[in-house]
């Protein structure tokens, strides 16, 4: 059974990103939860029945808010969730086997997202998470993607099966799969093309297609073709170099996702 896990922060796009949810789901045919982390900043000095009273009152404010944010869209408690713990710690332990997971969680601009797209808890979640995550820009509408932009690279086999079940479950609204890489100078083009080759064959059910960026100004290649393409999702793979080496994640994150309003789907490794 397929499930969303929303995190919500109740900042100004929270209702943004729990519009497409219920849109996600209503295709997918999804449970839909909702998280939210919240802190409580309790004097060190606070004798421990003050501290728990405290942070009983933060739980219940919080349950609240998230309520009164889903009102007339979810009937049961079981749909939300609110916790002190790490947004990590509260995915794993709500993982269940039944359940094929995707973790949907918004993109905001702050200053370190424009300088490197590190710290933030959606990128914690990116790099160490073993679901699969929907990281979305939150100023703008979102809609189900028409298109899957996906980048490979030879050295870090695509999770297929993930990727998979991910297609199956949106049967009928995904029309498109093009495969990509992005080639330096030096890099073995022929191992690329072949990767991109045997993809395009194994997915030829989706329209399946190949791109290659190559040389010094391949990021801008993908740039411009991503904005010509506006009905899709990029997907990436956790692990993979376009997330792990910082010159292709500032690029991939910062150029593509925020500043290019196109949203990420990132399979685990």
């Amino acid at each position: 059974m397929n499930r969303i896990t929303v995190l919500v922060d109740f900042s100004e796009h929270s209702k943004n990103l729990v519009n497409f949810a219920f849109g996600l789901s209503e295709s997918i045919k999804a449970k839909v939860l909702f998280i939210h982390k919240y802190t409580s900043m309790v004097p060190g000095m606070t004798d421990q029945d003050t501290r728990d009273e405290i942070m009983r009152t933060n739980k219940e404010e919080a349950h609240a808010k998230l309520w009164k944010l889903v009102k007339n869209r979810v009937f049961s408690e079981d749909s939300i969730h609110v916790s002190p713990k790490p947004i990590l710690t509260i995915l794993n332990e709500l993982k269940a086997d039944r359940y094929f997971d995707w973790v949907l969680a918004g993109l905001k601009g702050t200053g370190a997202l424009k300088r490197l797209f590190i710290g933030s808890t959606t990128v914690s979640i990116i790099d160490n998470s073993d679901h699969l995550t929907i990281a979305v820009p939150i100023n703008m509408p979102i809609s189900i993607p028409r298109k899957l932009l996906v980048g490979v690279n030879p050295l870090f086999p695509l999770n297929q099966h993930q990727f998979s079940n991910m297609l199956r479950t949106l049967a009928g609204k995904v029309q498109e799969v093009e495969f990509f890489s992005i080639v330096k100078d030096g890099e073995n083009e022929d191992k690329a093309k072949d990767q991109l080759n045997r993809l395009r064959k194994e997915y030829d059910a989706y329209n399946s297609s190949i791109s290659l960026f190559k040389g010094e100004d391949a990021f801008n290649g993908l740039k411009a073709y991503l904005e010509k393409t506006p009905d899709s999702f990029l997907v990436l793979q956790q692990g993979s170099r376009s997330l792990q080496d910082k010159l292709f994640r500032k690029f991939m994150i910062n150029e593509l996702v925020y500043s290019g309003q196109t949203p990420l789907i990132v399979i685990s490794k």
